[in-house]
């Protein structure tokens, strides 16, 4: 009855509770009778390149219910479970509340968030519906699987303008939203979400942030056209990761000078899946709340134009995306009838401009991720835990050349100065 498929030539165990019993548990949060499973067909959920925090899995479950035993039927879900194989990830990741806050998000702040834009007939969906799930050992989330309503991962590749404009949007609602919010109730519980990528443990703890600057340092001096570039990455070092965990801080201290809103936290090229009727792009749906924050938007926004955007559009459109986003969000404020200060542009720009060395600290560190994301051949989780591998695709020709025309903009904007 219960087929373990796999999704490629590698071996993959099952945790044995995925069992039987442990869905026709799950299918009483989706049918209003109880059901029998016919059959059940286990694989992993994902890309190998796509998931670092958690092991995502998808379930085909045929069955038929208790007062309708002569029709069979189908629904599948995708698995999200705390990682039960990788000793080291397990480790690395222990201190990220991944389950507590993506729990939280989808059971309570995405819900909240679409309330108040059905209120003024906005339909944004923010997120796949969450089915069930636990945060007792071991701790899973179960999600419709929206490959079933047409959604397709974005592959190996960087997303396109038309794509980044529509995820932009949804980001800019979410934004939006919860800063009218968390100014109308200043205990929401949105501003009870204060750990995020940097602050929840010691980023130390991850290799490829404890090793990221100095291994780029070295790639630098290689090359005489970039080594120029070291000493200004040693005049501010030493403040990155302080000024970075600061920011991060920001959300749950007493006074907050800035904007803050709810930041989706891991805004990455992975966390989204596409809709298509035909050629006709009809949707893109973020995933992945499980670092999700309250603080600054400098946070996605710094996020997104490095390890979501593609070089073409970092370097064309950086400007073009930023106005589609900030118009967003404050089309989002007026249409929701915020009556509070709507930030201008020139404030949010202001705030990328104040935590300018998260910007830096990403470049310096989390470019790599944009490229890497895009190829086949390489597990994420050996460029995040692997030194040689890191260095390896550091080496990366169009990585370079691109650090060739970003490392000079951020020299004249500023970005290196104390």
């Amino acid at each position: 009855m219960t087929n373990n498929k796999q999704g490629s030539e590698e071996e993959f165990t099952f945790p044995a509770w995925l069992n039987v019993a442990f869905f026709e548990n799950v299918l009483k949060n989706v049918e209003t009778e109880s059901a029998k499973i016919t059959n059940l067909e286990l694989k992993p959920g994902t890309l190998k390149n796509d998931n670092y925090s958690s092991v995502l899995l998808r379930a085909k479950v045929n069955y038929r219910l208790q007062l309708q035993p002569a029709e069979e039927k189908f629904s599948s879900f995708i698995l999200k479970v705390e990682p039960f194989k990788e000793e080291n990830k397990k480790e690395i990741m222990g201190d990220y509340r991944l389950f507590d806050t993506e729990i939280t998000m989808y059971s309570k702040v995405l819900p909240m968030i679409e309330k108040v834009l059905r209120q003024y007939g906005d339909q944004t969906i923010l997120g796949p519906k969450l089915i069930a799930y636990s945060t007792a050992a071991p701790a899973y989330v179960i999600f419709e699987d929206l490959a079933l309503k047409g959604y397709n991962t974005i592959g190996y590749r960087h997303p396109d303008l038309e794509e980044i404009k529509i995820t932009l949007l949804k980001l800019a609602k979410l934004h939006a939203v919860s800063y009218k919010l968390c100014k109308e109730e200043e205990d929401n519980i949105i501003t009870t979400l204060n750990k995020g990528l940097m602050n929840s443990g010691d980023p130390n703890n991850l290799p490829a942030i404890k090793n990221g600057i100095t291994f780029l340092k070295e790639l630098l001096r290689k090359h005489d056209d970039l080594k120029r570039f070291v000493p200004h990455i040693e005049s501010v070092e030493h403040l990155l990761l302080a000024k970075t965990i600061d920011l991060f801080n920001e959300g749950s201290r007493g006074k907050r000078d800035g904007i803050f809103v709810l930041n989706h936290g891991d805004f990455h090229l992975k966390n989204i899946m596409i809709q298509k009727n035909g050629d006709k792009l009809t949707d893109v749906m973020p995933l992945d709340y499980q670092i999700s924050i309250f603080g600054s938007p400098a946070i996605d926004l710094h996020f997104a134009f490095t390890v979501m955007f593609s070089p073409e559009l970092r370097r064309d459109h950086h400007d073009e995306l930023l106005y589609f986003y900030i118009k967003n969000f404050q089309d989002t404020l007026r249409k929701t009838e915020y009556k509070g200060h709507i930030p201008t542009h020139l404030e949010i720009r202001q705030e990328l401009a104040k935590h300018r060395y998260w910007g830096l600290f990403l470049l310096l560190v989390f470019l790599i991720f944009n490229y890497t994301f895009i190829k086949e051949n390489i597990d994420i989780t050996d460029v995040i835990e692997n030194p040689e591998v890191q260095r390896r695709e550091l080496e990366n020709p169009r990585l370079l050349e691109e650090l060739r025309e970003l490392l000079p903009r951020f020299l004249y904007k500023g970005y290196f100065e104390i």
